[in-house]
């Protein structure tokens, strides 16, 4: 797994291949299909990176829009062992990158019922804070953040 820019191609096959846990949470979150998400945040971010796989195929794209962070992915993202692993070591580097860039607390909301993507946030150093209800549908959401 490796961390790269992302040019259209990339960022094209996410949209297109988007797992169904993502689009569910866009849906939640942002009343918003996962293709328009995966383009939109990459075309918001003031920073961004495409994650692809062993075999250098896309598995996610993740960014920074001001202060909050986001990541979107295929399922090829956790489809591995090795994925999973580099997801967390690749993944504290990616977030200090991150930080160093605002050079203030980052953070989100991440959907309650995702538990995977709650244990690898806290994996990570992310505060993981209580549900509340979020976005046009006011599903059950935990705001997240991490700071120095």
């Amino acid at each position: 797994m490796r961390w790269a820019f992302p040019d259209a191609y990339v960022v094209n096959f996410i949209a297109d291949n988007i797992r169904p846990q993502d689009e569910q949470e866009v849906q939640l979150s942002h009343a918003i299909s996962g293709p328009v998400a995966v383009l939109s945040s990459w075309a918001n971010s003031s920073v961004c990176r495409a994650i692809l796989g062993d075999d250098d195929v896309p598995v996610g794209i993740s960014g920074l829009v001001d202060n909050t962070i986001w990541l979107l992915g295929t399922e090829g993202l956790t489809a591995t062992r090795s994925h999973r692993l580099q997801l967390i070591h690749r993944g504290r580097e990616w977030v200090d990158y991150c930080q160093d860039k605002v050079d203030a607390p980052i953070g989100n909301y991440v959907y309650a019922k995702n538990r995977m993507s709650i244990r690898w946030l806290k994996h990570l150093g992310f505060h993981v804070s209580q549900p509340e209800p979020y976005g046009p549908s006011a599903a059950l959401f935990c705001p997240f953040w991490r700071s120095r």
